[in-house]
Formats: structure tokens, sequence, C-alpha cells
């Protein structure tokens, strides 16, 4: 993730992951779009692709539905809104060039997933292909070269078997392949080297259909990011002159509390400070009820903001487990590689080859070093935790550490009929109308049995004690008895932050309940329930195997 970051990568196409089945998920704030073999069926070749969206392309992609599709192992794609053109963005891990027929096999059949995707894209998109397509492409003959008009004139190798399927495909379908327009440096246009007779390749390509050429400003190698990251492919970047179409924010960015400042009394002291002049509006009696609660939770919210927000510095963006002093020699390592590759072929190669083979091994040390020293931290904290009763952070932790949590609400599901639905508000229009089948069933009362049943008489004591006026112990007795750590409402006000807010809260809470006794109308807000759907078994792609 700090490559893409300091490499001012938006959208990555990632190929090779070895990551297992289909989904989404978040990482280090990069959204991860990914497809890959099932997980019952893991071998040693599990392929693997993904499309990595930064905060930004993240945001236009969910604004506008979310729309993605797994193919298969070797294909997924995104769209997305641009200004004036929609944006398909095609991640693709083409199978290595055929020796056998297998392997012609799997390579033709990559072939037609891909033409068959590129078939259902409107014809006034604009698609971006990006990948490893093991392919090399260059002018065999002059015949080849009055053929085809999308190869440019910086090709830098003979065409084998994939790359005349890359050249078919591209013709067919009016794309360029963009790495052969742009002159660079033999070293910044090759991306890959053999490693029996060491020459340089250019095998991982980007295709955009020609009409949108002019939009592709530059393209080509970078050599520091695969020192970096331990990889033999170097990181292609692409300059595209476009702009991402994003609504505005509707809703303000989510803020998150910080559980310690919540439970420190000089925080949680001048929380309460700061909360009492807003008393003045918990007894104005000219407001409604709903108008009251909307600046009690606004009151809340601004103040626990600037007291209680936690410390963004404070919350890690990056892997738990590593250092400055790691990040320091992954960085020198980095340059070390590049080194290297600059002095391929003369008499330095050999002391610029040990140094990189020195950082790599130093940093692999002090990695497994860090790794075993984080993991008895971890296991200490729960040991720790276990033996105070203190049961809710070991089950945090180890939840954190697996990672295993799935966004149920960017997994792709079917409409009634089986269709296969992948824009998010589709999506979320066929939950309502499935929870609005399942819950809202129609039924026949009879009258007269209502009629029969009897109402069962209170007495006249029990019946002035339930007309009574909430009082403040009993406001402070509820609030005390509420359970900590648990999800919010709709107004994202927890239980701690309102344990937190003290005296100042129980007084507003105590106005709001009496008003709502004396007017008997109850807030607006308290009427609003979120629906969490939860998978039982089966398919998660069928709504009917939720509840």
């Amino acid at each position: 993730m700090k490559q893409l970051q300091k490499n001012r990568i938006q959208i990555a196409a990632l190929s090779e992951t070895c990551m297992y089945d289909s989904g989404v998920k978040i990482i280090n704030e990069f959204t991860w779009i990914f497809s890959g073999l099932p997980s019952v069926n893991k071998t040693r070749n599990a392929h693997g692709v993904a499309i990595c969206l930064d905060k930004t392309a993240a945001k236009v992609w969910k604004d506008f539905g979310s729309e993605w599709e797994a193919v298969s192992e070797r294909i997924v794609k995104i769209k997305l809104k641009c200004l004036f053109v929609n944006l398909t963005i095609i991640s693709i891990y083409s199978p290595v060039n055929p020796t056998n027929n297998k392997k012609n096999d799997d390579s033709q059949k990559f072939y037609n997933d891909l033409q068959d995707v590129i078939n259902r894209i409107p014809t006034e998109d604009m698609y971006i292909i990006m990948g490893d397509f093991n392919a090399r492409v260059g002018w065999n003959n002059q015949k080849q070269q009055n053929l085809s008009n999308s190869i440019g004139p910086y090709a830098v190798d003979i065409t084998n078997e994939n790359g005349e399927k890359l050249i078919d495909l591209s013709t067919i379908n009016n794309l360029i392949i963009t790495n052969t327009f742009f002159k660079h440096k033999l070293v910044h246009q090759t991306s890959w080297m053999h490693p029996g007779n060491k020459q340089w390749h250019m095998i991982d390509y980007t295709l955009v259909n020609k009409k949108f050429r002019s939009s592709i400003e530059d393209c080509r190698m970078y050599r520091k990011a695969a020192g970096a990251i331990g990889t033999d492919h170097h990181l292609m970047r692409i300059k595209i002159k476009l702009h991402f179409r994003s609504r505005r924010k509707l809703f303000q960015k989510k803020v998150v509390y910080d559980p310690i400042k919540m439970k420190n009394d000089n925080a949680s002291k001048q929380f309460q400070k700061d909360l009492i002049p807003t008393l003045s509006d918990a007894t104005d009696k000219t407001i409604s009820i709903d108008e009251k609660y909307d600046r009690f939770v606004e009151h809340m919210k601004t103040n626990a903001e600037k007291i209680l927000k936690i410390d963004e510095n404070t919350n890690r963006k990056r892997k738990e487990w590593l250092t400055d002093e790691i990040l320091e020699i992954v960085e020198k390592k980095g340059t070390a590689f590049v080194n290297w590759q600059n002095h391929r072929g003369t008499k330095l190669e050999i002391e610029y080859a040990n140094k990189y083979k020195r950082l790599r091994k130093l940093a692999k040390t002090k990695i497994e070093k860090r790794q075993e020293e984080y993991w008895d931290e971890i296991c200490e904290e729960i040991e720790s935790s276990v033996k105070l009763n203190d049961l809710a952070n070991p089950f945090n932790i180890i939840r954190r550490l697996s990672g295993k949590r799935k966004r149920m609400e960017n997994m792709p599901i079917k409409d009634k009929h089986g269709k296969l639905i992948l824009n998010s508000t589709d999506q979320l229009e066929r939950w309502r109308e499935f929870f609005d089948h399942l819950l809202n069933v129609s039924t026949a009362v009879d009258l007269q049995l209502i009629d029969h049943i009897k109402i069962k008489r209170i007495k006249k004591n029990e019946e002035e004690r339930q007309n009574m006026q909430p009082t403040i112990s009993e406001v402070r007795k509820a609030l005390n008895q509420m359970k900590s750590r648990k999800a919010p409402g709709n107004d994202e006000i927890t239980a701690d932050l309102l344990k937190a807010g003290g005296e100042p809260v129980i007084k507003w809470l105590h106005e709001i309940s009496s008003d709502v006794s004396k007017q008997e109308e109850m807030v607006k807000e308290w009427n609003l329930a979120i629906l969490i759907k939860l998978f039982k078994k089966g398919d998660k792609q069928l709504c009917d195997n939720y509840r």
C-alpha cells in the first residue's frame, strides 16, 4: 500500500494476488475488489486478480452503485463514473505462453472470457484493461505492421503466441496497447526479466479503446517499487486525463470516539463542563420534542468531537508489527535494487547486487524478529485480559487480527429470477423488497374474537404510579444499567458517550423523557429501527438465506 501511495496511484490492477474467493475488503484505507479461486479448491497456483482504489476513487465507485463483477480467478471488473463518460476498469492475469494443449486451452478460455466482458460494455464507454498478459508484442514483419494499428512504434519484443492473441483482441475491439506508444528508456519500457537468459521483456500491458487514446498522457515502468516489495515485475504507471464524477457529501464523516478518553476523569469532567451551558435548550418549552432531541444530539457530537475524538495520529494505518526501522531498511533495499539494475553488465554489478542481497536478508531478519515480538505482545494482552475477566477485549483482538469479517453490503446478490445484481442501488431495492415480503405478512383478523378479549383492570395506585412523570433518579438508574461497548443507533450516540456526559446528560434525558410522557408523543428518531441482515447458511447470493 505504501508503494501505491508513494507513486500516487489512484486505481491499481493487481495480478497473481493468490487471494481466494471474491469480494470487497478495505486494507489500510484502500478498497480492494478481488476475485480468485474458491477457497474449497486451494491449489499452489491460486492465480487471483484485484483492483485497488484509493479514497477518492473508492468514493466515486460507491457513490454510483459500487458496480463490480468477478468474472473468474483471472478477470475482475468495476465501473466508475467520470465527467462526460463512464469508465470500466478490467484487471487480468493471463495464462503463460502455451507450450502444450492444456495451456493452450487455458489461454483460449481466458481470451474468450475477456471478449465476453468487452462485448457487454456499452460502446460509448471508455474501458481500460490492465495486468500481466504474459505476452510479447512487436513488429515481426512489414505485413503485420500494415495489418494492425494497435501497436505503437516503441514495441521492444518479437511477438509470441500469446502476443498474437493480444494483437487479435486489440484489433477486433479497436484497442491500443498504450505501452508501445510512448518513448522511454528501455529500462522504463520493460517490466520483467527472463530468469534463464536474463533478457528483459515487456509482458505487462495497458489497453484502452482507441477513441479515448488522447486521454492517456504517459505509460512507463518504475523499478524501485519492485525492489521494495520483492516482486519480479516492475510497477507500470499510466497517467490518464480524466476527472472523477463524485456526489457531494450528504452526510458528515463518522467521528470515532476514544474509549480510553471517555473513561479518563479529566476528559469526562471537561466534557460535562462544556455540556452545562447547553441545558438552557433542555428546559426550552417553546420547541418541539423532535427539535429538542436534535439539539441534544448536536451538542453531544460537537463537544465530544472536541474532547473525546480519537487522535488520528495514533490510528494505525499500516500493519501493526511494522516499525519505522523496518520501513527505513525496506526503503534502502528499494534504492539498492535500482542501483543494481543501473549497473547491470558493469564491473560494479556484483558489488551492488551483494549490497541489495544484504539489505534484503536484513529486512527479512528484522521482520521475522519483530513479528515474533508482536505476537508475544498480543498473547500477553489476551492472557492478562482473561485474568481480569475482560473477555470482550480478547474477542475484539481475535476478530481484528483474523480479518475474516466480510462487508455483506458489497456482496453481489440475485433477484427473484436468479439474475445477478451488480449495482448497489439495485441491491438495496432487492433487500427492501425481500424484507417487506418477509416481515409484512398479511393476516386475517377476527374482530369478534378481539371483542371477547377481557381487559385486565389494574389497581388505582398502580395506575397512578404508571402515570407519574419519570424522576432524575430513575433516569440515572436506567443510564447506569445500559451495557457499554454496544453499537449506537442512527444518531451515533453510544451508551459509553452518554455515561461520559454525567449529570448534564441525565438532566437532558430527564427533560426529553418528561416531555414525551406529558405530551404523549414519541421522539421520531426513537421509532427508527436499523435492519441488519444476518447470513444463515447456503448460497450468500440468495436473499432467502438471510434473516
